[in-house]
């Protein structure tokens, strides 16, 4: 009767580590998922083209310029774009898609961002 009744009366012994095993594995663990965001470069909006914030744009190497496309129409130009830019553009065969993220009609500027 003495180990018998031991075992049943006592509390069930388990590990803080196998506890906390569940706990590591639930997806929302880390309350902040990390994002990446893409960096917005400056271009200049050509005469008689406008640009709405979302357009879908491709964006092309054009001899010295970095060029933005709807469809066949440049419709922007890059202002210096930067080596990073034209790198990743290189990298891509000279082609890359964009996206309007703000326009700025005053000063006849849009942010795009390229993909």
């Amino acid at each position: 009767m003495g180990l018998d009744f031991a075992q049943k009366a006592a509390r069930g012994y388990r590990k803080g580590l196998d506890r906390s095993r569940i706990e590591l594995g639930t997806p929302t663990l880390f309350t902040q998922q990390p994002d990446c965001v893409a960096r917005a470069y400056a271009a200049t909006v050509h005469k008689g083209q406008t640009l709405t914030s979302g357009d879908k744009l491709g964006v092309r190497i054009d001899g010295a310029q970095v060029v933005a496309l709807r469809g066949l129409t440049p419709v922007a130009t890059f202002n210096n774009p930067p080596a990073e830019l034209r790198d990743a553009l290189v990298a891509s065969h000279g082609v890359a898609c964009g996206t309007v993220q703000d326009t700025h009609d005053i000063a006849r500027t849009a942010e795009i961002t390229v993909c």
